[in-house]
């Protein structure tokens, strides 16, 4: 048998071939994990610049909106005025047509009907007006 040891630690041949073993795989994970960070730090500058032009185009799109709205405030007003005079206009036709042939001619040629109101309250039809006191 011999004196001297089975491993050498000044021998550079051993040392070069098992640090270099170790080095390999550890350098491999460390670049990896370098791209991953890297994709994922494009990836998260990508979404926030989406997020920015997001929320630029929805406040231009809540102007937008505010602006078409008070467009047509007035259309609806004149709107809801004609309603309110055909309905006035139909409710007299109605009310003539008790009395007027021609009128009850255009009341039954078009089918005009007077709906009952929603409350189950009698129509605000005019009163008739009051006859005359005998002298």
């Amino acid at each position: 048998m011999s004196t001297e040891p089975d491993y050498n630690f000044n021998d550079p041949a051993n040392s070069t071939a098992s640090s270099s073993s170790l080095l390999l795989p550890l350098a491999l994970v460390t670049s990896t994990l370098a791209i991953f960070m890297f994709a994922q730090t494009i990836n998260v500058i990508f979404n926030r610049t989406n997020l920015r032009d997001n929320k630029e185009q929805l406040a231009k799109g809540k102007v937008q909106l505010t602006e078409a709205y008070k467009a047509r405030e007035p259309v609806v007003k004149q709107s809801q005025e004609i309603q309110k005079k055909l309905q006035d206009l139909i409710l007299d036709l109605l009310l003539l047509a008790k009395t007027d042939a021609e009128a009850q001619a255009i009341v039954t040629k078009y089918n005009i009907q007077q709906q009952a109101p929603a409350g189950g309250a009698e129509s605000a039809a005019p009163a008739p007006a009051p006859a005359a006191p005998a002298p």
